[in-house]
């Protein structure tokens, strides 16, 4: 099984100290499908809707993948006081290329399992770079001004601890914005983050990163 691991939040630009985030296997930067088994997972996971339907084959099997490894490490139960929010995607709900891939996630997550409490709560408003595309990364307040709380969400109150459910973290700026509407729901009074992987770099690009 594999299992949660804290993230040291000193690697991490955007992360506080106070932040509780972890992670579950390492994404190598620039790695390719066969650096390893989480690479292979996390790039089928990203594949992109609009790509053929046999690439798409493979980005069910890792939404599964990765339900099953959530599903593996946490104890849920029905009464657990926990809501489960995805990170929304870099597109807009409409676009070509909306990918509600962390919502599919975590809803493999939770088949087979007590009634959990699941929620879209984040939505992009407007058309956004990705953050693992080229072109630099965006700030927490850059992210912000396209991210925003969807009302229909939060008619009933959210439970007291809020787990944001993303990817991949590389420097923390999508979590920090995440997390600072998501303080602003009522009944939220914990907020943590959950990545299937936290990015890593060869030694020669990790001293470039070093310098940023």
């Amino acid at each position: 099984m594999t299992k949660l691991i804290e993230l040291d939040n000193d690697y991490y630009r955007y992360l506080s100290d106070t932040d509780k985030c972890y992670h579950y296997g390492e994404y190598t930067s620039g790695g390719g499908f066969r650096k390893s088994e989480t690479n292979r997972q996390i790039l089928n996971l990203k594949k992109k809707p609009t790509c053929p339907d046999g690439e798409l084959y493979y980005k069910r099997l890792a939404i599964d993948y990765w339900g099953r490894i959530i599903a593996g490490s946490l104890d849920l139960k029905a009464d657990s006081p926990v809501t489960f929010v995805p990170m929304p995607c870099s597109k807009p709900f409409g676009h070509p290329e909306f990918d509600d891939r962390m919502l599919k996630v975590l809803q493999s997550m939770a088949r087979n399992k007590p009634p959990i409490d699941i929620r879209p709560m984040l939505v992009q408003t407007a058309l956004r770079q990705s953050q693992h595309e080229g072109g630099g990364r965006l700030t927490p307040a850059q992210l912000l001004q396209t991210m925003a709380i969807d009302p229909s969400q939060i008619f009933f109150p959210a439970r007291a601890t809020v787990i944001i459910v993303d990817d991949v973290i590389t420097m923390g700026a999508s979590f920090n914005a995440a997390k600072s509407l998501i303080q602003q729901v009522a009944g939220v009074q914990h907020v943590i983050g959950v990545f299937l992987a936290k990015t890593v770099w060869p030694p020669d690009e990790f001293d470039d990163f070093l310098a940023l």
